[in-house]
């Protein structure tokens, strides 16, 4: 026989957090942990969490971290040349890497000089 009475639950979404919270680092070492689990603790009286662990015999091992904000850094400011500075800048090196010219007066009392 089938009942049309008979309503469907709803589904209805819960979203599973697994996070714990305990009171500082007295609540973390009170936390009871079954043998061999490991867990993640947050504070909730300060910046930190604590991970607590159990080996096969029940004996607790706790590691405490804090959280530190991470800020990028700036970028840094990157400055460039122009071409038209860069051509200048070539051009002047090329003319310091040149040979100086010889003036007339300079050639003549070079010939001088030779004989």
């Amino acid at each position: 026989m089938i009942n049309h009475f008979q309503q469907k639950a709803p589904n209805v979404f819960t979203p599973a957090t697994n996070i714990t919270y305990v009171q500082g680092e007295t609540g973390a070492k009170g936390y009871p942990l079954a043998n061999g689990y490991t867990m993640l603790l947050m504070d909730s009286e300060a910046q930190k969490f604590y991970i607590k662990q159990t080996d096969a015999t029940g004996i607790p091992t706790m590691k405490k971290f804090k959280f530190e904000e991470i800020v990028d850094p700036e970028p840094e400011k990157v400055e460039y040349v122009t071409k038209s500075d860069f051509v200048d800048f070539e051009n002047r090196i090329i003319s310091l890497l040149q040979p100086p010219k010889e003036t007339k007066t300079a050639k003549a009392k070079g010939g001088e000089a030779d004989g």
